[in-house]
């Protein structure tokens, strides 16, 4: 989880070369399924908080 937003920056960044005008939706466009699974993938590793384990609550 503590590389996913280096992670996701590598990803993105042949999608994003390839676009004049650089947003996350024009780059989505390029990918094929495989791409926009593992693009899905590492935005919810980025995006979910990290919970910490607190193993009596119930």
């Amino acid at each position: 989880m503590e590389e996913a937003p280096e992670a996701l920056q590598h990803f993105l960044a042949p999608f994003m070369e390839q676009l004049t005008e650089k947003t996350l939706g024009n780059a989505v466009q390029l990918m094929n399924e495989d791409d926009r699974t593992e693009f899905d993938r590492l935005l919810r590793l980025v995006a979910d908080p990290v919970r910490p384990f607190a193993p009596y609550a119930f």
